[in-house]
């Protein structure tokens, strides 16, 4: 499953995470933590995770993933694998790839892009993903996040002019089956229709209790 949420952040927030990280000190070639062959398509910088600006930036964002409640019932969230900050300058990209099915000994079943930068600011680095032979183009805009199934093939194309800045990650969900993931978060989308449409509490409850049973189900 592949979703676009925006509003994660607010335009005021990327902004002071952008300025926070300003500084050329804090930028490392992103090769060094490409593994194998991705490490011959990769070509961009990664902020340093142990700088505190870094951590408190990266800290910031996190906590608005876990806060949002449609991130949180699309992903399940059971653990956040290694978020990291990444620049793009002009000429730079990152080649088809996958990514590692293990990220410091967790298991990686979603992969994410925050965008700190409006699409207008930067030309080029699109997020292009393969979705079952069809590939979806995404230059999402500042304080987005796209979730995709950590098995899909990506890649970043190359920046021509200005900087893309993101933060990436991936997630250990609760549930490891991307279709029983799509399922439950509809059974999410269905429980908020019914609240919005005043449905009776019995039948309401009715259906609560559906997808809580289908979450013991498909939770690990």
């Amino acid at each position: 499953m592949l979703l676009q949420i925006e509003n994660i952040l607010s335009a005021p927030e990327c902004q002071a995470i952008i300025d926070a990280t300003a500084a050329p000190a804090l930028w490392r070639d992103g090769r060094e933590t490409a593994k194998g062959e991705a490490r011959a398509v990769k070509a961009n910088r990664q902020a340093d995770a142990n700088a505190p600006a870094v951590k408190g930036a990266v800290s910031k964002m996190i906590d608005a993933l876990r806060a949002h409640p449609v991130f949180h019932a699309a992903a399940q969230p059971s653990a956040f694998i290694r978020p990291t900050l990444n620049r793009y300058e002009s000429a730079m990209h990152y080649g088809d790839h996958v990514d590692a099915p293990y990220i410091n000994n967790t298991r990686t079943d979603i992969s994410f892009t925050l965008f700190l930068c409006e699409p207008n600011a930067y030309e080029g680095g699109e997020l292009v993903i393969d979705n079952a032979g069809h590939e979806d183009r995404i230059k999402g805009p500042a304080g987005s996040v796209v979730l995709y199934p950590s098995t899909a093939v990506h890649r970043v194309e190359e920046v021509t002019a200005g900087a893309r800045l993101c933060l990436i990650g991936w997630v250990k969900s609760r549930i490891r089956s991307t279709e029983q993931r799509a399922l439950a978060f509809e059974m999410d989308r269905v429980l908020a229709d019914l609240r919005q449409t005043g449905t009776p509490l019995e039948v309401y409850n009715r259906v609560l209790n559906l997808r809580n049973n289908l979450l013991r189900q498909f939770g690990e």
